[in-house]
């Protein structure tokens, strides 16, 4: 009975993590639509909110007592981890965009679960489960369902571009696994935020120079700075969540709020845009709720 009751309670806390993941990433989209109408540049948005997120983590931790450390090791994971969270897939997917329906960029993104899952198996950190094969695929489900019917298909000449984009989520999964595989043992969750986007902000800075992007430094109107704070306050919430969500459930099963990020960028949307999305955005939901059940058990080895 214990042990029944002990599976449920931590089945509701993972779930309740996923979901509070979610919330805050989804919010990004709406952010990233103000920040782009306020004349913000891909890259040079990217850096600034990774740089002064680093720098409101580091104050916080420096008050209360959480140092990142700079040995060798750790400086090595802030700059792995932060250039394939941000800095690299950022600079590949703005170059994608110019070319790929923002549908057909969604469903190559929420691949990064599956290769979360297939890297971290290769690398000995999870263990490959039915249920969470499962839960995995109706994810993706969900997530066809929102975007398909708005035209994720691919035009005319952008196959090229479609399988460069497919780098993007293999990023994202490697960065996931080496969240964990990576982390030096004892290092507190808010110092591994902070020095990863330190490194994220690095990694971003070269790739802006490298693609001759017009950096914005500092923010020259009033519309550009609110984007800039929020952006700054969601990276800063999320990357402590993303490196104690992992290290207490594995990559793996983090990588599953990639589908509900989506979803919870449409609530974010109606809520800011009063956006009405179709019927079939609330089937979506209960396929990648019932997804996340199946992916969070372990039953069937």
């Amino acid at each position: 009975m214990n042990e029944v009751r002990n599976q449920r309670s931590h089945l509701l806390l993972h779930a309740a993590l996923l979901l509070l993941a979610a919330v805050i990433y989804g919010a990004v989209f709406p952010v990233n639509r103000f920040a782009a109408e306020a004349g913000w540049q891909p890259l040079s948005f990217a850096f600034q909110q990774a740089l002064l997120a680093g720098l409101v983590l580091a104050i916080a931790g420096a008050l209360g007592g959480i140092r990142p450390a700079l040995s060798r090791k750790h400086l090595g994971a802030y700059v792995a981890i932060g250039g394939l969270v941000v800095g690299l897939p950022m600079g590949l997917l703005v170059a994608a965009a110019n070319h790929l329906d923002a549908s057909v960029v969604t469903l190559v993104l929420c691949l990064s679960p599956i290769f979360t899952l297939l890297i971290g198996a290769m690398l000995g950190i999870e263990t490959v489960s039915r249920n969470m094969l499962i839960g995995m695929l109706l994810g993706i489900i969900g997530i066809a369902v929102i975007v398909v019917p708005q035209s994720a298909v691919l035009r005319q000449g952008t196959w090229g571009w479609f399988l460069l984009s497919l780098g993007a989520p293999v990023m994202f999964a490697t960065a996931n696994n080496l969240a964990k595989y990576l982390r030096p043992p004892a290092t507190h969750s808010l110092a591994m935020a902070s020095g990863t986007l330190f490194g994220a902000a690095l990694v971003s800075l070269i790739v802006l120079l490298l693609s001759g992007e017009r950096m914005i430094l500092p923010p020259s109107n009033p519309a550009q700075l609110w984007p800039l704070a929020a952006a700054v306050t969601i990276n800063a919430a999320f990357y402590v969540l993303f490196f104690e969500t992992i290290r207490i459930m594995g990559p793996a099963r983090f990588s599953f709020f990639n589908y509900l990020a989506v979803a919870a960028g449409v609530l974010w949307s109606m809520a800011v845009f009063r956006e009405q999305p179709a019927n079939l955005y609330w089937l979506a939901i209960l396929i990648m709720f019932g997804g996340m059940y199946l992916a969070l058990t372990k039953r069937t080895q």
